[in-house]
């Protein structure tokens, strides 16, 4: 199993078991190598195309281990022992239905020595961002030593829902290792539905216009309570659905409905809320923050642009108890008419239990306690984890 965050691939490498493989065609040496899928577990190989598609541009700064070549963002690879010194070798990989034939060709300098070697994959990334069921696929791995066939090998691979976000892995050794920064790939700023919806909250006169930091902190709330009053007039609701498309015992993961789901649907659990506000102030140019705690997701904001201030907001009170329907249609008469009504009450009290929720858990962030993070958006970005799109 290989963590793109955290775990070293040449750790894992260790405790595979690489097959043995003697290679008849021609006169190629003897060469031990395995199929390696990244997202290996105990119960069965997946993979999980919302990872894979919001880490496809990711630059990985840390310098890869000297025996790991290829794609550091890769798949989808092959454990091999080089057979000799300066050995040439020839990865293809194949997988049905989204992916073609992907080659990679290297020297291997040094001679039974174990190398990893992941090819760039070139996967249908349409066919990725479209899966909404998890189904089982084929990858077909072939290995070449100077130009001789060293074997074939298939692996069946399930493939998860594109709404399936893998949070945590437990290794083999038991270890977790913590991935939850995968969950600002639904964070998507650019999604068309922001526009139609800032233009809605326009039309109510909750403000006049989106200044973002250009305003007081104060009026960055207001401009948040804005987004949250159209959601209100939409009639989005708490929804408690997380279950994944798949079960595992070794990649913990949880779903998320993408922003168009999350309206259409009038539903929401705690992650789906927190990446839509997430989605909208990111594009205002507001610094948002997914607050993660086990169990839970709220979201944190900062309200001004030298991050010295900054709110909490727990989403899942915005379709608790709800507004009538004469509320969703109400124009504000006044700039302050937004302050006597039961939207905006019930958007302080939301901000006030979103501050109370923080400072139960705050020493756990400062502690680093595993289960507990602090996903800045903005970080995630010049991290490499880019917006998940819909196709």
């Amino acid at each position: 199993m290989k963590s793109r965050f955290l775990v070293c691939i040449a750790q894992l490498a260790s405790v595979l078991g690489v097959a043995s493989f003697t290679a008849k065609a021609q006169s190629a040496p003897a060469i031990k190598w395995q199929p390696v899928i990244e997202n290996t577990s105990v119960d069965v190989d997946e993979i999980f195309p919302a990872e894979i598609l919001a880490l496809a541009s990711r630059h990985v700064q840390q310098q890869p281990p000297p025996r790991y070549l290829g794609d550091p963002n890769g798949a989808l690879g092959v454990v091999l022992v080089s057979p000799k010194a300066d050995a040439k070798v020839r990865v293809s990989i194949k997988v049905d239905r989204l992916a073609e034939e992907s080659t990679f060709e290297t020297t291997l300098p040094e001679a039974n020595q174990q190398y990893e070697i992941w090819p760039t994959i070139r996967f249908d990334t349409r066919a990725l961002a479209r899966i909404r069921e998890s189904f089982p696929t084929t990858a077909v791995f072939s290995v070449s030593i100077d130009g001789a066939s060293a074997g074939e090998q298939s692996r069946t691979i399930q493939v998860r829902s594109v709404n399936d976000v893998p949070f945590a892995y437990v290794t083999k050794d038991k270890r977790v290792r913590d991935v939850s920064p995968l969950f600002a790939a639904f964070v998507d700023e650019n999604h068309p539905y922001i526009d139609r919806l800032l233009q809605q909250a326009l039309r109510v006169n909750v403000i006049q216009r989106f200044a973002g930091y250009q305003g007081s902190p104060q009026e960055v709330i207001r401009e948040v309570f804005s987004i949250w009053n159209v959601l209100q007039r939409q009639g989005v609701k708490y929804s408690s659905i997380t279950t994944a498309s798949g079960e595992s015992r070794a990649v913990l993961s949880q779903h998320v409905r993408f922003l168009d789901e999350t309206v259409q649907n009038s539903q929401a659990n705690c992650v789906d809320g927190t990446v839509l506000f997430a989605s909208v102030l990111y594009k205002l140019g507001i610094y948002p923050v997914l607050v993660k705690i086990p169990g839970h997701m709220f979201l944190a904001f900062y309200t001004d642009a030298q991050r010295q201030h900054i709110s909490f907001l727990e989403t899942t009170m915005v379709g608790a108890p709800g507004l009538s329907s004469i509320q969703r249609n109400w124009t504000f008469k006044t700039a302050d008419g937004y302050l006597s009504s039961e939207s905006y009450r019930q958007f302080s009290g939301a901000l006030n239990y979103g501050e109370q929720e923080f400072q139960k858990v705050a020493d756990q962030f400062k502690t680093k306690t595993p289960g507990y993070l602090l996903i800045d958006v903005q970080a995630a970005r010049r991290a490499g984890i880019s917006a998940v799109g819909r196709f």
